[in-house]
């Protein structure tokens, strides 16, 4: 029992180091998820070894990961799906598709064995929970630049692993049944979020959050989790991923939540805190922790592998931003394709599924892995070198002074 508090303790001095070690960094340049990924590899069974992805941890681990997938389903504005934006991006996604195979058929030549389908996802996908808080944290999040990232994040993740559940289910149906179990959670998707609304907007449910929102009930908060694991657990009864689920779980709570602005904001900030503060860091050191390290270094190639996918992302992933500059302009367009190839959860997915499958070996799975976490390091700081990504609008002044 003192081994697993051990261990649990360094979970959480980890999680708490990697954000301040993240502020001493000059210019900010380093996402705190990579000094918890680093930090988790540092505790884990290849480093000091203080920590073990068994029992309680990975349970926290999965509900970390299924959190971090929660919230970013709440940064989704469903409309925006259906108007210039989703049709933007969805062309950068197709055509990230595109670029994918070539691209996982030179990574293959690399790593032998390997699946193309799955090595072609791998470099496909965007990390919605990487993108965000780099976007919040730069004051961009409301402007157009930073609703065209969110939203290409929204389609490279949502598309991504719509695929692979598709592609890579582990129910042994035929691909067209995993298609009909897909879109019936579309239509539970579509009932559960048309039901949630009514029951929220009925005045006795109305009375009972507003007067829970301040006690020790927190009704809201235990209504959003009892929406993540409903939806988890739909999804895994129609074989389906139940990662998707917890997903899709958290753009029904967006649509479904209709209160007024400053409600809507409190109850956000408490899940945040929640995620946050907790759940999402341990998946991010759990990650590390689970990294294999030896596997990566155990031949030439298999580290060759890790740059060559690295080079792979960017690619598939950033290549396909171009179609921005019309609207966003040259300099903003580049940014926004370094972070849409930003990735870090769906590689994660990918190396679990496809060792799982025995479609990839550990030191293929070590590389994607690797990639993702480079990614990560190196694109979001590029892209931030890049600023000032949207143009301040003239002051009064000056306008004044071009009229004249």
């Amino acid at each position: 029992m003192s081994v697993q508090f051990g261990g649990l303790l360094a979970l959480a001095v980890a999680a708490f180091a990697a954000p301040l070690a993240a502020r001493l960094i000059p210019g900010r340049v380093v996402p705190p998820v990579v000094l918890e990924v680093l930090a988790g590899i540092a505790i884990g069974p290849q480093g000091l070894d203080l920590v073990q992805p068994t029992g309680g941890v990975y349970v926290l681990y999965l509900l970390g990961f299924g959190f971090l997938l929660f919230l970013a389903g709440q940064e989704i504005e469903v409309e925006r799906f259906r108007g210039p934006t989703f049709r933007l991006t969805g062309a950068s996604f197709v055509a990230s598709l595109v670029l994918a195979i070539p691209v996982a058929f030179a990574l293959r030549s690399i790593s032998h064995g390997a699946d193309v389908r799955l090595l072609a996802l791998a470099v496909t996908a965007s990390s919605l929970g990487v993108m965000v808080p780099v976007l919040r944290d730069s004051g961009e999040i409301d402007t157009d630049f930073g609703q065209v990232v969110i939203m290409a994040g929204s389609v490279g993740e949502f598309g991504a692993l719509l695929l692979l559940t598709v592609l890579f289910s582990a129910q042994p149906e035929s691909t067209w049944v995993q298609v009909a179990y897909v879109a019936a959670l579309g239509v539970a998707a579509i009932l559960g979020a048309i039901g949630l609304r009514r029951m929220w907007q009925s005045p006795w449910l109305r009375r009972a959050l507003l007067a829970t929102d301040q006690s020790t009930s927190q009704l809201r908060v235990r209504g959003g989790f009892v929406i993540l694991l409903a939806f988890a657990a739909i999804a895994h009864e129609f074989g389906v991923d139940a990662l998707l689920g917890a997903f899709v779980g958290g753009v029904v709570l967006n649509i479904a939540d209709s209160d007024d602005r400053p409600t809507q904001d409190r109850y956000r900030d408490k899940l945040f805190a929640i995620g946050f503060g907790f759940l999402v860091p341990v998946f991010f050191i759990v990650t590390g922790v689970r990294f294999d390290l030896r596997s990566l270094f155990a031949s030439t190639s298999s580290l060759a592998l890790m740059p060559a996918v690295l080079a792979g992302i960017l690619i598939a992933r950033a290549l396909p931003a171009l179609i921005y500059r019309r609207r966003l302009g040259a300099r903003p367009a580049l940014a926004a394709g370094l972070l849409q190839a930003t990735t870090l959860t769906f590689p994660v997915v990918v190396a679990e599924v496809g060792q799982s499958l025995h479609l990839l070996t550990p030191a293929t799975s070590a590389a994607l892995v690797g990639a993702s976490l480079l990614s990560v390091l190196i694109f979001p700081a590029v892209a931030l070198a890049l600023r000032p990504w949207t143009t301040a609008p003239p002051s009064a002044s000056t306008a004044a002074s071009a009229a004249a």
